[in-house]
């Protein structure tokens, strides 16, 4: 498994850049719209990639923010979610704004994505909207606690997003207390 590609860039297009490799060896690379304009031709970079293997095919996508490509990732794992949509997302939101997105159940915002309907958008909100999402982003560890602390006891999540967003507690319990005063 690929996991990065550092060389030089031969070719540039929008979405797709050519690398090669100090051994010679060229990559067609797969990128989102964000990331284009931080690379040019001639440049020596790193992508992290993400290798995506068919039968037919054995695409390569490369990211410079590992939060892009972690969004990328989790996106290809949801049915119906292929690359170049996902892709499409990566280019479309920034990471921070999908997972707002996400969090607050903003289908609007996903919509604005090409390729996206009212449909595709509440699936991913209703596969993503758990706890998991909150892990694997970058929300720190105290805030992620304190939501599942206050989810036990029994406040419904998006009462706890929006609560938890004008919280400023430093940790765990600061946050918990907080937020029990705004929501009681």
């Amino acid at each position: 498994m690929i996991k990065a590609i550092e060389g030089v860039i031969t070719k540039k297009d929008p979405a797709f850049v050519i690398l090669k490799t100090a051994s010679g060896v060229s990559y067609g690379i797969f990128i989102s719209l964000f990331c284009s304009p931080k690379l040019e031709k001639g440049a020596k970079i790193e992508l992290n990639i993400t290798q995506i293997i068919r039968e037919d095919a054995n695409l390569l996508y490369g990211f410079l923010d590992l939060d892009e490509q972690k969004m990328f990732e989790m996106l290809i794992k949801l049915s119906g979610i292929g690359a170049s949509t996902a892709m499409a997302v990566c280019s479309s939101l920034s990471p921070n704004a999908f997972i707002n997105a996400v969090i607050n159940g903003d289908d609007a915002t996903l919509k604005r994505v090409p390729g996206i309907g009212l449909k595709t958008a509440r699936r991913i909100i209703a596969e993503l909207s758990d706890a998991k999402l909150i892990n694997e982003t970058s929300v720190p560890a105290h805030q992620s606690e304190a939501l599942m602390a206050l989810e036990a006891l029994g406040f419904k999540r998006d009462k706890i997003y929006k609560v938890l967003s004008e919280c400023r507690g430093e940790n765990t319990s600061e946050l918990i207390k907080e937020a029990l005063k705004k929501l009681g």
